[in-house]
């Protein structure tokens, strides 16, 4: 499952990048400098405490060295020393060194002045533990600093990008199939989000366009076709009424008059899709789904004239279902149709229970990978010579009927589609072969 990604964190976590970042970056180099002026600060204590001891030693030979709480001050000379002086101190060159005597960190100032060398040693002890405290400073204010920026950035990001949230919110709202919708554009005073909405504005305009124009076509193909199947209807039947026509001819004009029928739920079914899309659908009572099964079958067999498969109803509960007949027909003939085009050899079987149909075959059964695209318009399995369009339109009644059409394959080889009447909540129809 793809994860959501909220702009609005996304701008937060980016400015708390850059918090983090800048902060870090300032605090490192505050400590880098505070550490090398407290360097030149000792530095500076210890080549005034060198000069002192130098001037009183030249004053006074015998003048004993300093030793404070900080400072301890030696000197080496070649005849010896008068002072013990610690072999780490009396090993020195002159010259800033650092050395831990005692376990004591010191930081030294070594000078020669003729034969003698004189060390100054400066406590840095408590210096170190004012750094470390000092430091954790630092990082407890770029911690901080990187929390606010967070907050301060969501709470930024969600006023910034208010606006679009906003357009957002109006377009979701939109219904295109309804009339034409207002402009969104003049809605917003920013430039940029004038841009997007009148992007949208756009798009919902063509759409609503697309959606009107759609409604009249199928509306006034189905109106019209009326009237030539109504003549071709009547032609038929007083051509059945002729007794002079013979039995060929005979099984000729009855094929004209199912597929007139056939045609005459075609456009009943377009008509009910013309409909209102958001409108409740009208109680047109219940329908007689045994009868219209058996008129189904009655009127496909012709497709198994050439073909070793046997078509089988069975009625375990006859279902009652409100719907128009048109519609239950092209919905429930779609399948069966498809089922008897994809089989070759071996059965199909139509049970009906208390709410739904069954259209099993023994065909070659399906593709995990058609399943799942089948339902879309003009995409059709291997081997069909159909337009692709059958079980678009099945979908599309079957969504505005409320009903769930399911197809799998069948244990033992074979499909099996299930339209169910009730529709159970949180599931969705898969996608179905679509062979007509």
């Amino acid at each position: 499952m793809q994860v959501r990604r909220s702009l609005r964190n996304r701008v937060a976590v980016t400015l708390a990048v850059f918090g983090g970042v800048v902060s870090l970056t300032l605090a490192a180099i505050i400590y880098l400098a505070s550490q090398d002026l407290e360097r030149r600060l000792i530095d500076d204590t210890l080549t005034a405490e060198l000069d002192d001891y130098v001037l009183r030693r030249e004053r006074n030979p015998h003048s004993l060295p300093e030793r404070t709480a900080t400072i301890r001050a030696f000197v080496i000379t070649p005849e010896g020393n008068r002072t013990q002086v610690p072999k780490a101190v009396s090993e020195l060159t002159p010259g800033r060194h650092r050395l831990v005597l005692e376990g004591v960190a010191y930081r030294a100032a070594v000078r020669s002045v003729g034969e003698q060398r004189f060390a100054v040693l400066y406590d840095v002890t408590a210096l170190r533990r004012r750094e470390q405290g000092f430091l954790l400073m630092l990082a407890v204010s770029v911690l901080m600093i990187t929390v606010i920026s967070a907050f301060a950035g969501r709470w930024l990001a969600g006023r910034t990008i208010a606006p679009v949230t906003e357009l957002i919110r109006r377009v979701s709202e939109r219904q295109p199939e309804e009339d034409a919708p207002p402009s969104l554009a003049e809605q917003f005073p920013w430039h940029e989000v004038q841009q997007l909405a009148a992007d949208f504005d756009n798009y919902l305009l063509r759409l609503h366009d697309f959606i009107e124009r759609e409604r009249l076509f199928t509306g006034d193909v189905s109106h019209e076709l009326r009237t030539p199947l109504a003549v071709i209807q009547g032609a038929t039947d007083l051509l059945m009424a002729d007794p002079d026509i013979d039995r060929k001819n005979r099984l000729r004009i009855a094929r004209i008059d199912r597929a007139v029928a056939e045609m005459g739920e075609i456009s009943g079914a377009l008509l009910a899709l013309a409909r209102e899309q958001e409108a409740p659908a009208v109680d047109t009572g219940d329908c007689d789904v045994v009868a219209v099964v058996e008129e189904l079958v009655s009127r496909q067999r012709q497709l198994l004239h050439d073909k070793q498969v046997t078509l089988d109803v069975t009625v375990i509960e006859p279902p009652k279902v409100a719907a128009d007949h048109a519609v239950l027909a092209m919905t429930i003939g779609n399948l069966l149709r498809n089922a008897l085009t994809f089989t070759d050899s071996g059965e199909v079987r139509i049970t009906l229970e208390s709410d739904a149909v069954l259209v099993e075959d023994s065909g070659p059964g399906l593709l995990t990978s058609e399943i799942q695209q089948l339902f879309r318009p003009y995409v059709r399995s291997g081997g069909s010579k159909g337009a692709g369009l059958g079980l678009s339109l099945v979908q599309r009644l079957c969504k505005r009927q409320g009903w769930q059409i399911t197809l799998a394959n069948r244990p033992g080889g074979g499909t099996v589609a299930r339209l169910m009447f009730s529709s159970p909540s949180g599931k969705n129809g898969n996608s179905a072969r679509s062979g007509a």
